[in-house]
């Protein structure tokens, strides 16, 4: 017979998801559909056939009796008349439809693979014998205790242990007491255990889900006295259906999950697996199961029930097409495989089969792979289970010997003599951050360990890309910068692994250098991240490294060891001119502008605003710049001092010298001499220092009486690195500072404006939908979020060159993505920061996009210019070629 065209593809995810279900997650219903022939053809193949194809690779062939590979039910129409009841019930009691399809697929489910050990559905059989008790006692109380004997009596039967307890004790549970001896013997092996299984049935939360539907509280035995024989809910079909199913789910689930002391666990990797060859029309009794199923999966906890159906008239309104790409060959079983792998909108999905029959792929492949793959009984478990008590007792022994000692940390973190803990980790394995000094960095890590956990468990393929920068600092200092694009890399991660389609999922490392980048690269303080992150690259399958943030000799040399392992970097607020100068490494990308590029906007924005003028001179040409830097700072402030001296033609320079590693200058001193300058000059000050060491300046510019002008005029500061906390918070950054009037430099318009179509607009609803605690999705988030989608793009490409119908893995190294980035490149690619375009001989993106914004006190922002590629707008746009006022525009440099 032959089968729909490409039918393998889909074939193969089925067998993936049910020889191995992964993490715990809810696998949606997949209802295959194949439309009938035109007339005066013959289509042998229907979604029936396959579904019933399909129960075949479940089974190991060639055995007789048959013997299964994955525990699985098989339901057809037509099989679900009233019987005789079964599960100790009355002899002329008759088993309804809704009942008897659930009964049939637990029967058929509790036959278990070989060597996975039997299942017992407690919950179900409970629930099963409650509906056959016989309850005649109208007293509440009274039915309870007789139903609560009623059940005892049906637990004795699939309990043989209790059974001969029983027997011991008399032969009955309620068996006259002959001696005193007798009377013990049936109090403790009668009255004991029926007391506590009375217990157990009103108090254990295995069952209390079926007691809150009742008005009396979470109570088994008052709810089960309802669906008796005689009970007020006996006849609700619905209800009862539900009920039974809730429990047989959440006896698989209890299933699968059994102690890790017991040597099972390990051998229960499969999905159950429901096939419902031909589902009927409304009202029947496997339409109505699947009905039921519907609204549990979308209202109650996940089961490892994995349900596939063959639909042949009109599917269920609430199945949900599906839509596969028309560019993707495979594009049905790409989406099943995607929804598989994570949390899917719907609970059911229709998948219309192709109308074309095979002709050869699909029969070839079922032909060499015959059955579904699922993990082999080997004595591995065996040792695993007795290994584990074994290690758990060590473990205890060696905690109990090291108590009272300090404990040590993990290999891949190390403490250092500033306090700092650097090194490498994924938010689980150890803490960069200390408690109560570092808590924001804390916070960021249990994201970062929950974003992994869920790319490692999606069932999708994965690369690991390591964000590098500073996390941490001194006690007192300024926020990290990086923890903004910390953000920003985070906020990435969850948007990139939450996209449709076979994406490569992102597991994102946090590599901390400490402050100053001290440890980023071979030292003698201390320990070398680079080389840790070099150690992992293989073993944890490391594309890239994105971060950076800072211009400094040690960042350079950190980004030389790692570019010399052939792992790609792509930096993010990084604009030194020697990091992407002649020589720096090949491996090397950034998204951020150099400093020449900012040099050029600060200087036509100080020469030529208005907003300048006001506070200095209208007059062009006569506008002095006091220009703040750290002449020791070649990579950074001296460079951007420099670049912007020799582009400013708005008037005289004036340099003031301040130092990061002051070494005895005073601040206050420093700012006298700044506001001297301009008070003199009646000028502007041009910040080009670090933004670690904006806040202690900017305080002591507003206790230096000589920045109090008489006019009552602000001075204006221009910054192109900000502070981390007055852009998370410029209005108190502004009360506290009322003399100043600060501008800066961002390389997205962060605005807080959101646009349609926006690629900023969609970058903050990203990042607010991951952080929901006010952080304001700033430039150098922005930066990070658009490194780690390069990245991405990259490995992306990349995957799908290297991957094959029969190998999904697709085995490419860091070199493959590097190669990638430099040819073809990233073409103008619409990020955050703006329009981006990356190859070899582009290290940083040409004209990028350069924002000059301004904060005011009701937290609203200003953009006075904008300037390059815009985020927003195509290639060669006319939009950041001008900026100004409407009659007073000027060309962007």
């Amino acid at each position: 017979m032959p089968l729909p065209q490409k039918i393998h593809h889909l074939i193969d995810c089925f067998d993936t998801f049910a020889g191995n279900r992964g993490k715990k997650r809810r696998l949606p219903v997949m209802l295959l559909k194949r439309d009938p022939a035109p007339d005066g053809t013959v289509r042998e193949s229907t979604a029936r056939t396959v579904i019933l194809d399909y129960e075949k690779r479940l089974y190991l062939a060639g055995r007789d009796p048959k013997v299964r590979l994955v525990p699985h039910a098989l339901l057809e129409e037509g099989e679900f008349t009233p019987q005789d009841a079964a599960h100790g019930g009355p002899a002329r009691a008759v088993v309804e439809p809704h009942v008897a399809v659930l009964d049939a697929i637990a029967g058929q489910l509790v036959s278990m693979p070989p060597g996975a050990g039997r299942i017992r559905l407690p919950r179900y059989d409970t629930c099963r014998a409650a509906l056959n008790a016989t309850v005649d006692v109208v007293a509440p109380d009274a039915g309870v205790r007789q139903l609560r004997d009623e059940l005892y009596r049906t637990l004795l039967l699939r309990r043989g242990g209790l059974d001969a307890l029983a027997q011991l004790a008399g032969n009955a549970p309620d068996a006259p007491v002959a001696s005193l001896w007798a009377g013990v013997i049936q109090f403790l092996g009668v009255r004991v255990p029926r007391s506590l299984y009375g217990l157990w049935l009103r108090r254990r939360r295995t069952l209390r889900w079926v007691g809150s539907r009742h008005p009396d509280g979470a109570n088994f035995l008052r709810m089960a006295l309802s669906i008796t024989t005689w009970g007020n809910s006996r006849h609700s079909p619905d209800l009862i259906q539900r009920m039974l199913f809730m429990a047989l789910l959440g006896d698989l689930s209890k299933a699968v999950t059994p102690s890790r002391f017991w040597v099972y666990r390990a051998r229960r990797r499969w999905s159950f697996v429901l096939l419902l060859p031909d589902i009927g029309d409304e009202g029947t009794p496997i339409r109505r199961l699947l009905d039921t199923y519907a609204d549990i999966a979308r209202n109650e906890p996940p089961a490892p029930l994995m349900v596939l159906g063959g639909v042949s008239g009109q599917p269920p309104s609430y199945a949900q097409p599906l839509a596969p790409d028309p560019g993707d060959p495979n594009g049905t079983a790409n989406q099943v495989r995607a929804l598989y792998a994570r949390p899917a909108a719907s609970a059911v999905y229709l998948v219309d089969l192709s109308p074309n029959d095979d002709d050869g792929p699909a029969r070839s492949w079922v032909q060499t792979k015959p059955k579904v793959t699922v993990r082999t009984s080997g004595r591995g478990a065996y040792v695993r289970a007795v290994a584990t008590p074994l290690l758990v007792l060590a473990l205890v022994a060696t905690g109990i010997s090291l108590w009272r000692q300090e404990p040590e940390l993990p290999p891949s973190c190390h403490k250092v003599g500033s306090g700092e803990t650097v090194g490498v980790t994924d938010g689980r394995e150890c803490h960069l951050a200390i408690a109560g000094r570092d808590d924001e960095l804390l916070a960021l890590e249990a994201v970062a360990a929950k974003q992994n956990d869920d790319a490692m468990g999606s069932g999708r393929p994965y690369r690991t890309v390591v964000f590098f920068a500073p996390l941490t600092a001194d006690p007192g200092d300024s926020t990290p910068v990086s923890l903004q694009s910390l953000r920003g890399a985070l906020a990435a991660q969850k948007q990139i692994n939450g996209r449709e389609g076979d994406v490569v999922q992102i597991r994102l490392l946090l590599a901390n250098p400490g402050k100053y980048f001290a440890y980023g690269s071979q030292n003698a303080q201390g320990p070398d991240v680079a080389a840790e992150i070099i150690r992992r690259k293989d073993s944890e399958k490391i594309a890239a490294v994105i971060g950076i943030t800072q211009s400094r000799p040690a960042s350079f040399a950190a980004v030389a060891e790692i570019s010399a392992a052939s792992i790609p970097v792509i930096g993010n607020s990084v604009s030194g001119s020697k990091m992407v100068d002649e020589r720096s490494s090949s491996y090397y990308f950034q998204v951020s502008p150099s400093n020449d590029r900012v040099a050029q906007v600060m200087a036509e924005f100080t020469a030529h605003s208005g907003e300048i003028g006001e506070l200095t001179t209208a007059k062009e040409g006569e506008r002095t710049a006091v220009v703040v830097y750290d002449p020791d700072d070649e990579f950074f402030s001296s460079d951007l001092a420099e670049k912007y001296t020799k582009h400013y033609k708005g008037g005289p320079v004036v340099t003031v010298p301040y130092y990061e590693n002051r070494s005895g200058q005073i601040t206050s001193s420093v700012a006298r001499d700044i506001c001297a300058e301009v008070a003199r000059s009646n000028g502007f000050i041009l910040y080009a220092g670090r933004s670690g060491e904006m806040p202690e300046l900017f305080d002591a510019l507003q206790a230096a009486s000589e920045c109090r002008r008489q006019d009552g005029r602000k001075v204006a500061v221009l910054s192109e690195s900000t502070a981390a906390k007055y852009l998370q918070d410029p209005e108190d950054m502004l009360r506290r500072h009322s003399l100043l009037r600060p501008f800066y430099v961002m390389y997205n318009n962060s605005n807080g404006k959101e646009t349609a179509d926006s690629p900023y607009s969609e970058f903050t609803a990203r990042f607010r939908d991951v952080f929901k605690d006010g952080s304001v999705p700033e430039g150098n988030a922005a930066g990070a979020y658009d490194a780690l989608q390069v990245a991405s793009e990259a490995i992306n490409a990349v995957y799908a060159q290297y991957r094959t119908g029969t190998n999904s893995s697709a085995p490419f190294q860091a070199t493959d993505v590097y190669a990638r980035l430099s040819n073809p490149g990233i073409q103008n690619l619409s990020g955050a920061s703006g329009l981006l375009t990356l190859n070899s001989r582009n290290k940083y993106p040409p004209s990028a996009a350069v924002y000059i914004l301004e904060s005011h006190l009701d937290k609203s922002v200003t953009t006075w210019m904008a300037c390059g590629n815009l985020p927003d707008q195509p290639p060669n746009s006319a939009m950041g070629k001008s900026w100004g006022q409407p009659g007073r525009t000027r060309a962007c440099p």
